[in-house]
């Protein structure tokens, strides 16, 4: 079971996403030497008030620019549409062609419904990354996963842990094990519908790697199929994380190989060299691992 959209984009060979303030030119300046699949290019949280409106036309200049970003996907995040700055963001996105855009606070599908309806009547139809980072989200998880044009679910804890009133962290900086619920509920909703699903890293320390590959690691055996950051050093982490070790590669293409061939031949049951049995989803997490073995290849 899927949720079709039409799009060109391979989401779930995506491994890093990369947010960097729209308003910081130092830091912009740097993205195309930073080896993210994805630039995240943001209107809410990272821009503060009174700046809005700059950060709306900074951003519609740089979705006029996309051969300056290189094979790198560009996701747009606009505020709610309940707030000031909302509506203008939405339009303007709209206006300035916007392919994939990620949309915040939602907690219905009727947010969802609301934004996707005001992008078509201005001519849009993107791609939607829908971010689960408030309670009703949580609870209406399939019906935003199934809404036409949902192609990703965001986890998003920190914003979820002030809607919910609830500690980020455990005293010894592990996360409150409470998001683990909403962690694997949106793995499993995006492997049910066809979505990708990111996550984050979230750490007391974004400057120990260590930890960072740690945490990535962890998200990584969960299922999701990408992490964001906010910080580039984590990038080369989550890069080399997602995209498998040779050991793994070589195992992903002997089962692609394997189920191929048995498919083809019409064999009843399909087994790898070792004489395991090969199921579809050991097929499909097997593609998956080489669409981004392969990315890693291009972007090196």
């Amino acid at each position: 079971m899927t949720n079709e959209h039409a799009t060109t984009t391979d989401y779930l060979a995506i491994r890093s996403i990369l947010e960097t303030p729209i308003l910081d030119d130092h830091k912009w300046a740097k993205l195309p030497n930073i080896p993210a699949d994805m630039v995240f290019i943001d209107l809410e949280d990272s821009v503060p008030p009174h700046r809005k409106d700059e950060a709306r036309d900074k951003a519609c200049e740089w979705l006029g620019r996309l051969d300056w970003f290189g094979d790198k996907a560009i996701l747009a995040r606009p505020n709610h549409l309940d707030t000031p700055w909302g509506e203008a963001d939405v339009l303007a996105l709209a206006e300035a062609g916007v392919t994939c855009m990620a949309y915040p606070k939602i907690t219905n599908r009727s947010d969802l419904d609301r934004v996707i309806g005001l992008l078509a009547h201005h001519g849009a139809s993107p791609d939607i990354f829908a971010i689960i980072e408030m309670a009703g989200a949580v609870l209406e998880m399939k019906e935003i996963a199934t809404t036409p044009g949902v192609v990703a679910l965001m986890s998003g804890p920190g914003d979820l842990s002030v809607d919910a009133g609830m500690e980020l962290f455990e005293p010894d900086g592990e996360l409150n094990p409470v998001f683990l619920m909403m962690k694997t509920q949106t793995v499993l909703t995006g492997v049910v519908y066809g979505l990708a699903t990111t996550d984050i890293a979230y750490v007391p320390d974004l400057r120990d790697l260590t930890e960072v590959r740690r945490r990535v690691e962890g998200s990584h055996r969960m299922g999701f199929t990408a992490m964001s950051t906010f910080y580039p050093p984590h990038v080369d982490i989550i890069n080399d994380v997602l995209s498998g070790t040779p050991d793994q590669v070589a195992k992903a293409e002997a089962i692609v190989e394997a189920y191929e061939v048995g498919l083809e031949r019409g064999d009843p049951a399909v087994l790898s060299a070792e004489g395991e049995v090969l199921l579809v989803h050991d097929y499909e997490k097997a593609k998956r691992l080489l669409r981004r073995a392969g990315r890693a290849k291009t972007s090196a």
